[in-house]
């Protein structure tokens, strides 16, 4: 078997309203789970998760969810094994909103499943049911064996898509132009 190589996973936006993974597009603003979507999210980071804050949701602190799918998307047969995913400070724009992430409790599937590969909500302001441990960014990358910091989503088998959660809170700030934050994910594999 071949490594697996960056370009062999991919986020996905989630498409609530479909009947099976991976079969129908995906919209910034309602990425709200159940199954993921065949859109990644877009290179261009702005407005790619979330839409704007306006200036009453800032002023109600409004905290809004949407659900993201990494895709183990490799053609070598390898497995994402002890995939652990955090938020890297030195990605955050300060100043903004506040951003954690958390694991969605649905075990990893095959990226066609129409069986729900994630818990789903009906409004970005619902909080997704069964989905805690809430966690923000970090200076210091996680180390195993605890990995405190980050969320760990296990084994991502070939073909199949594991979900996770990203919070985002609003802090009554005063407008920050191009607010945003990344994510940093790491694995092992067997070859």
């Amino acid at each position: 078997m071949t490594a697996i190589v960056a370009g062999d996973i991919a986020f996905l936006l989630a498409a609530p309203s479909a009947s099976a993974g991976y079969a129908t597009a995906g919209t910034p603003g309602s990425s709200w789970g159940k199954y993921m979507s065949n859109s990644q999210l877009s290179s261009t980071p702005l407005d790619n998760l979330f839409t704007d804050i306006t200036g009453a949701q800032n002023a109600a602190q409004q905290v809004d969810y949407a659900c993201v799918f990494i895709l183990n998307n490799t053609a070598s047969g390898n497995s994402m094994l002890n995939t652990v995913l955090w938020l890297p400070t030195s990605a955050d724009v300060a100043g903004g909103t506040t951003v954690q992430v958390a694991a969605d409790p649905t075990a990893a599937s095959v990226k066609t499943s129409s069986t729900a590969q994630a818990v789903v909500i009906t409004a970005s302001t619902n909080a997704p049911a069964g989905v805690s441990t809430w966690v923000s960014n970090v200076a210091t990358d996680p180390a195993s064996p605890s990995y405190t910091g980050g969320i760990q989503l296990g084994t991502i088998p070939a073909g199949s898509c594991r979900a996770f959660w990203v919070k985002r809170t609003a802090t009554n700030s005063a407008p920050v132009n191009n607010d945003g934050f990344g994510w940093q994910i790491d694995f092992d594999t067997a070859g």
